[in-house]
């Protein structure tokens, strides 16, 4: 795969276990065909996807991603299976719409990885405060809504709201106040107009975490990411088949949060992680952006609540 595209699947050999055994263990067969059929929600470099191809052999992915860099990446990389991928770039709140237009009634398991991806970081505009680019943030560029819109024209109860409800983080007021003041002189243009912001009123050992979740709160916001993981979590029971399983993979406590009681709060899913996976230390040694990975997975189980799995504790 290419290098600059590509990165490695967080917990992939935990996941695949999640999402295509069964509870008795052996493989799912989707009730309306012949085939098993999963919706990776997050296609990124393709990792997930072509590890669903490689342990089921009589599987369909349909492949979801709002980016459509990551369409056309992995339509390139993965051609080998095309028989057996059906890209859809779109959001993955649309869930049932997506599998009907693709096809299907119901689906055999769901998969999602909240983090966002190599590519997004290294060449997307907006995403890394580490690199000078336009304030853009949008995974889909045919929205209208930019990370610049955000900066430049919310109000500061507005921008201080996101900061604290998006980003968790401190000041929250006092950092939107300064932003509002100083757009009256400048507009917020490039990463590097915020990075330079934060670091004339933020103590050098808090910058990067505070520009962090700065920056994961805009994001949020430009792509209304938790309405979209409620939305998808609450319509994906009702798209899987009896037995198909929902995975979710996030990197901060409030999609964490979510994903949680949304599984919790579902009396026709079977929550089979009654605490988080996380990464192992070998992991997290070769792969650190696995470090602050927490997967849960639940199961569609008319049965009722229990549990029936070797990750439970």
């Amino acid at each position: 795969m290419d290098e600059e595209f590509y990165h490695e699947p967080v917990l992939l050999n935990e996941t695949l276990d999640f999402l295509i055994n069964s509870s008795t263990g052996s493989p799912k067969t989707s009730a309306d065909s012949q085939k098993r059929v999963y919706v990776d929600c997050t296609l990124g470099g393709g990792g997930y996807t072509k590890k669903i191809l490689d342990s089921t052999e009589d599987s369909v992915v349909i492949a979801v991603d709002r980016d459509v860099h990551a369409i056309t990446h992995c339509g390139n990389v993965l051609s080998n299976y095309k028989e057996r991928i059906i890209f859809m770039q779109r959001n993955f709140g649309d869930i049932a719409n997506i599998i009907k237009d693709a096809g299907f009634e119901a689906v055999d398991g769901i998969v999602m990885d909240l983090g966002l991806s190599t590519y997004q970081l290294s060449h997307e505009a907006g995403f890394s405060y580490q690199q000078d680019t336009a304030l853009d943030m949008r995974a889909d560029k045919d929205q209208k809504l930019t990370a610049g819109d955000v900066m430049n024209t919310y109000d500061e109860k507005e921008l201080a709201g996101i900061f604290y409800t998006f980003g968790e983080m401190r000041y929250s007021r006092q950092i939107a106040k300064e932003i509002v003041q100083q757009r009256k002189i400048k507009s917020f243009n490039t990463t590097f107009d915020v990075v330079e912001l934060l670091k004339s009123k933020v103590p050098p050992r808090f910058l990067n975490s505070d520009l962090s979740r700065l920056f994961q709160a805009i994001r949020i916001e430009v792509n209304n990411e938790l309405e979209n993981l409620e939305q998808v979590l609450a319509e994906g029971t009702g798209v899987l088949n009896e037995g198909g399983r929902i995975v979710a993979v996030s990197y901060h406590s409030l999609e964490d949060r979510i994903v949680k009681n949304a599984f919790r709060s579902d009396e026709k899913l079977l929550v089979i992680t009654k605490k988080p996976v996380e990464a192992t230390e070998e992991e997290i040694e070769v792969n650190v952006r696995s470090r602050s990975a927490k997967l849960r997975a639940a199961e569609k189980n008319s049965k009722g609540k229990g549990s029936k799995n070797k990750y439970m504790k």
